[in-house]
């Protein structure tokens, strides 16, 4: 006797046998109980996935010699004629090699003429999309109303290629890839039936490699059987289907792991060895990376289709990596693979893209940068100028003992009227510094101090005149110091402070300013050739905005956390408030 093929043995005959697709066989199952059924239907889908068994099984159903029925009986002599392609009154075609318009003529003709030995005339167009237009013209009045005794079922694996007005006319079914459990629980099955013995590794790798196809899967299996004989290994299901080892995709990840470049070259010169297409490479390295993130998962194992032994392969691995990295790594091979299949040379871009993930650095939470807990890495640190703003050093200024008066209550001194006594002391005092005084001390200083109180005293018109090219220098120096104050104006001056009003600063930015107010009282100094202090107030007042009114009452707390955090990253990205 012949051998029969396992995609053709175990070729489901009822209803009850389709796996895979539920939704389909209880609608049908539904419609023979109802007693509606349908003048047309259109099955779609991807190949192996049951489009025409099913066409075959509606046909049986309706041509059950006690009228139509979901139940029907496969064993009689009229389901073993539709199953055997035999049957007068069933007619399959495939519409690849009769897709003209003489082709469908002909089987209005037939459809018209009542069935021999059948109650129903049922008309199986395979592949219908490849019909030509005038073809699916020609069909139209038939297939809206067809004789009481015509069928017509068609099927197709490009729906998007069959006009609209057949589409409007049939019930439309799609058929949808069958899931790898299911595969796997068809495959089981049929191995107990043939009594071979297969590891349960070996199933899955089966019904992974057949991609939703039920038939590819028998057909696979039919290969291994054939290789390995009645005792089947996962090894020599590798060597059968060509399969890449699970060993090379574990050095993949260690390799991406510990930046190991020489041994990444030859993992990549392994793959080519095998001769698999670039994109099932990359297709097994993505489901690698799948399989490490269900390990790291809690239970995550039990949706590890393979052997113990594999299982704790996984567990160990998955240990050593960070979710996070595992998805970005997981994005960056989704990326190519959606255009591997197009490129010149496949082989090229994959190895640029393991050589990319060689780069990828570890993913760091942002909240333990913020912290502190992490340290900002070197390269991170801000660097570029020579100023202390730039450089993170703060600018120091003389301790002041207690003793003496502060510039604030010497100025105020200053504006007090003077005893003839004070002034002549006053006037002797500064003579003797200014004699005392070495010349090259005076000309290193960076910062020239007033040498007397008759030396030209700085105006606030001076400041004005200045404060163009001083916030220049801000904007060089400090950035986001400088966006803050860029609609700024000096509006007062009193000999040693510069009073600056904000225009449109929130309190916030202002606030940031006031910490980092060195900077800008060292850009001043430098620019006017004075040690001089700042002062910022709102834009609307005259209220400094380290100051409260006493009238008024504060509108919210401010979150000294929050503060923390803001000032964290901007010292960290040398951000910008913007307003």
């Amino acid at each position: 006797m012949t051998y029969k093929v396992l995609s053709l043995k175990w070729r489901p005959q009822t209803f009850a046998d389709i796996v895979g697709q539920d939704h389909i066989t209880q609608t049908l199952v539904n419609a023979f109980k109802q007693d509606r059924i349908a003048q047309g239907y259109l099955f779609t889908g991807p190949r192996g996935v049951g489009k025409t068994t099913t066409a075959r099984i509606v046909a049986m159903a309706l041509n059950n010699p006690g009228g139509p029925a979901a139940d029907f009986d496969s064993n009689t002599e009229t389901a073993q004629e539709i199953a055997d392609g035999r049957a007068l009154d069933v007619l399959e075609i495939d519409g690849a090699s009769n897709r003209g318009i003489e082709e469908i003529r002909n089987l209005r003709e037939q459809i018209k003429f009542a069935p021999m030995n059948c109650a129903y005339k049922v008309i199986i167009i395979d592949e219908v999309h490849m019909l030509t237009t005038p073809a699916f013209n020609a069909l139209l009045r038939t297939l809206e109303e067809p004789p009481p005794h015509g069928k017509f079922i068609f099927c197709t694996t490009d729906v998007h290629k069959v006009p609209a007005t057949i589409i409007s006319r049939c019930q439309r079914f799609d058929f949808n890839r069958i899931s790898l459990r299911v595969i796997s629980e068809r495959l089981g099955f049929v191995i107990k039936a043939e009594n071979i013995k297969v590891e349960k590794e070996s199933v899955a790798a089966i019904a992974r490699k057949a991609d939703g196809s039920m038939r590819d899967a028998l057909s696979l299996l039919d290969q291994v059987i054939s290789f390995c004989g009645s005792t089947v290994r996962h090894k020599d299901v590798v060597k059968a289907l060509g399969l890449i080892p699970q060993d090379l995709y574990f050095d993949f990840t260690r390799a991406v792991r510990e930046k190991d470049n020489e041994l990444m070259i030859k993992l990549l010169s392994r793959f080519t060895g095998f001769g698999v297409p670039a994109a099932e490479v990359l297709i097994g390295m993505g489901e690698h990376i799948r399989n490490l993130l269900y390990a790291g998962i809690k239970n995550g194992r039990e949706l590890l289709e393979m052997n113990q032994e594999h299982q704790n392969l996984y567990d160990q691995e998955s240990a050593a990596w960070d979710k996070r990295d595992l998805l970005r790594i997981s994005q960056v091979l989704s990326d190519a693979s959606a255009y591997i299949r197009r490129a010149e040379d496949s082989y090229l871009l994959l190895e640029m893209t393991a050589l990319k993930l060689l780069e990828l650095d570890r993913s760091v939470s942002i909240d333990a940068l913020l912290t502190g807990e992490i340290p900002i890495p070197a390269d991170m640190q801000p660097t570029t100028s020579q100023s202390p703003a730039t450089t993170g050093k703060k600018i120091t200024y003389p301790e002041q003992d207690a003793n003496q008066p502060s510039e604030l209550d010497k100025e105020a001194k200053l504006a007090e009227p003077k005893t003839e006594e004070e002034k002549n002391d006053e006037q002797s005092s500064s003579e003797n510094a200014v004699s005392e005084t070495p010349s090259s001390d005076i000309n290193d200083k960076r910062i020239v101090e007033p040498k007397d109180r008759k030396s030209p005293r700085i105006a606030l018109k001076d400041v004005e005149i200045a404060w163009p090219n001083i916030m220049e220098n801000i904007h060089r120096i400090r950035p986001s110091i400088g966006a803050v104050l860029e609609n700024s104006t000096p509006v007062d001056y009193d000999g040693s402070i510069v009073t600056i009003k904000g225009s449109g600063q929130s309190a916030f930015n202002l606030k940031m300013v006031e910490k980092h107010a060195t900077v800008v009282e060292e850009v001043i100094s430098n620019k006017l050739g004075q040690a001089l202090r700042i002062r910022l107030i709102e834009g609307k007042s005259k209220t400094p905005i380290n100051s409260a009114r006493k009238d008024e009452k504060p509108s919210a707390e401010v979150n000294l956390d929050d503060e923390k955090t803001l000032d964290r990253i901007v010292e960290l990205f040398d951000g910008e408030i913007l307003r």
